[in-house]
């Protein structure tokens, strides 16, 4: 048994947590309703975490700060350990937040009218990003299978034929559906792209989370010619729940591509990291591997719960394969809704807040987001009200 605690819960509301304010808007009180929607836990930090931003603040000073030596053989020790990457340490660029990475390489290294390929269902922010520079952005929709989802490499290689599109944002793991691409699949797509001069942004965010029987490939780790024509976001804050601290490092072991990032820094950084979120990154990277291990434990039991519980009571309901991070893809079509009914029967009847498909374009019809980093009591509480709701409503199942 886990000497972790994966069973408390803090309520959030009141405090302008992103996940919990629309139910704070809604005016939601009943205690055994929590959000599944926005990606960060509802789970208490690795305590070494807590001690080390304790500590932080006991300094009492919490001025302008960068990366240190010792941060950055944090970062280093964990990619090598957890996934076989030599990092050097030049290659390091701090960031707030991995999107805020991905908007960064929207302005270094495309100019308006430019095209952002995506593979959809896609997170959201990346068509947002992509629309709000005035760049184009083209979906590359994945085939959905009875195994899962697959990518169609076919039409990504017409889409980067085109001479306006200037760069791939690729999600690995994938979000929403948990795929892990295979080495064989990064390898197809970093071809494609370099044939056709596409950069790639690699957001590994989730890449901490994988299923028992797959294994995550750091894009960069490729081959010399990949490494040199991608940049790979990463952080600490989605494996640990560090996400309002606002920490995050931009991977480019490429000079020139370093150098064309950088120049965009200033003005969108500063060259500066959250004094806290530093802290608790190093924490994390250099104590919180056992807090992970009993983590992915408590992960992998959510998600046996919820696909038997699906099974169970809302058969002709699919569910993606688990492979990678803490997202369950589930698609709720065969309850004969609309979208705009969906989520008023999810919200209203059922009392969960998730993240309705269509927020990940138009393959998401029909489908929601759960989110399984939480305590499982309340998992459970959440799939029985799912349940009493489709019963009352006389909903197919």
């Amino acid at each position: 048994m886990s000497t972790y605690d994966f069973t408390t819960l803090r309520s959030r509301l009141h405090m302008g947590a992103s996940k919990w304010v629309p139910m704070e808007r809604a005016g939601v009180t009943d205690p055994d309703v929590i959000p599944f929607s926005v990606a960060d836990m509802d789970l208490l930090v690795a305590p070494e975490i807590i001690a080390a931003i304790r500590e932080a603040a006991d300094f009492g000073v919490y001025g302008y700060t960068g990366m240190d030596e010792a941060f950055r053989a944090a970062l280093i020790g964990w990619m090598e350990r957890r996934h076989g990457w030599t990092v050097d340490p030049g290659w390091l660029v701090s960031n707030f937040g991995v999107v805020h990475a991905a908007g960064q390489a929207i302005h270094a290294f495309t100019k308006p009218g430019d095209a952002i390929v995506t593979q959809t269902p896609a997170y959201p922010p990346f068509k947002r990003i992509t629309e709000n520079s005035g760049r184009t952005f083209l979906a590359n929709p994945l085939r959905r299978t009875d195994r899962g989802y697959e990518l169609d490499l076919n039409h990504l290689e017409d889409l980067c034929r085109r001479p306006e599109t200037k760069l791939l944002f690729l999600c690995s793991p994938h979000n929403p559906t948990g795929r892990v691409w295979t080495r064989e699949e990064l390898t197809a797509i970093a071809h494609i792209c370099r044939r056709n001069g596409v950069l790639i942004f690699s957001d590994e965010i989730h890449c901490d989370f994988i299923a028992p029987g797959h294994t995550h490939t750091v894009l960069a780790t490729l081959d010399e010619e990949t490494a040199h024509n991608c940049i790979m976001g990463t952080s600490a804050s989605k494996t640990f729940n560090l996400a309002g601290l606002a920490t995050a490092t931009t991977i480019i072991p490429d000079q020139g591509l370093r150098r064309q990032f950088r120049a965009k820094t200033d003005g969108y950084t500063g060259g500066f990291n959250g004094y806290f979120g530093l802290a608790a990154s190093r924490a994390a990277y250099e104590h919180g591997e056992p807090w992970l291990s009993a983590f992915l434990e408590h992960l992998k039991g959510n998600f046996e719960l919820c696909k038997a519980f699906l099974a169970d009571r809302f058969p002709s309901v699919w569910t993606a394969p688990w492979e990678g991070t803490y997202l369950l893809w589930a698609d709720f079509s065969s309850l004969g809704l609309d979208p705009e009914a969906q989520m008023r029967f999810m919200r209203d009847e059922a009392g969960l807040w998730l993240d309705e498909g269509t927020m990940f374009g138009p393959e998401g019809i029909g489908f929601e987001r759960f989110v399984l980093a939480c305590p499982r009591h309340h998992l459970e509480k959440a799939l029985e009200r799912l349940d009493d709701a489709a019963r009352r409503q006389g909903l197919p199942r």
